[in-house]
């Protein structure tokens, strides 16, 4: 004879205590996740926290004809040199300095940094290069009683009007004897034709090189040795 209990099961209806515990427990693992992300970001918000007054907040300059050299692009002018070190070197038309930090690595004896655009100069004497001496000119108008002779030029031109033309051309009074010179210039016949005669590296750069400088326009590296 088999025999029957229909009465319930007290383990069958034990509330589910365990439930609302690990709950509690998953939101409490949450907090904790969240609060230990809040505890790594505080250092980065603290470092820009008073940016405004510290001068590390990012400045927007806008001036006539400024096209930065691409940071790649400008890294490898700068190769062009072969420095070794100790060189006096002449950035003629500096901007806001990309092809002096591409210098920097090198330890120059010193870096002459000619610009005419008075808002790209004050950015250039903001930043306190050490070793760097800052002139506010018109590099065309210069001679060797401002600024003397270097070992290397690095510059990145106006292009406008033919204008890397004619500062390349008067960048080359200002190299030494054995010195070098590596520049950028518009990628036309006209530059053809006046400086690849003088060159020694001819390379042409690709039209989207300087995208994300806000131009397509094409160029060509170059070096002449005096």
């Amino acid at each position: 004879m088999i025999i029957t209990d229909d009465r319930p099961s007290p383990i069958m209806n034990k509330p589910h205590f365990d439930a609302p515990f690990h709950r509690l427990h998953e939101l409490r693992m949450e907090n904790d996740a969240a609060r230990y992300e809040q505890e790594e970001l505080r250092g980065r918000f603290d470092t820009i926290r008073n940016r405004h007054e510290n001068g590390t907040a990012p400045r927007a300059v806008s001036t006539y004809q400024l096209f930065q050299t691409p940071i790649s692009l400008a890294a490898r002018l700068v190769a062009l040199l072969g420095l070794a070190g100790g060189e006096r070197i002449l950035e003629p038309s500096a901007g806001l300095g990309r092809i002096l930090d591409a210098i920097a690595p090198y330890k120059p004896s010193e870096v002459t940094a000619v610009e005419i655009a008075p808002r790209c100069a004050g950015e250039l004497f903001v930043q306190n290069r050490t070793g760097v001496i800052i002139k506010q000119r018109n590099f065309l108008t210069m001679s060797q009683d401002d600024i003397e002779t270097f070992d290397c030029i690095a510059m990145n031109p106006p292009f406008h009007m033919r204008s890397d033309i004619a500062h390349i051309l008067h960048a080359r009074k200002f190299l030494r004897p054995g010195g070098r010179l590596a520049a950028l210039c518009m990628d036309t016949r006209h530059r053809l034709e006046q400086l690849k005669p003088l060159s020694s590296h001819w390379e042409t750069i690709p039209a989207g090189e300087f995208q994300s400088e806000g131009t397509g326009i094409g160029t060509i590296l170059l070096t002449i040795e005096n």
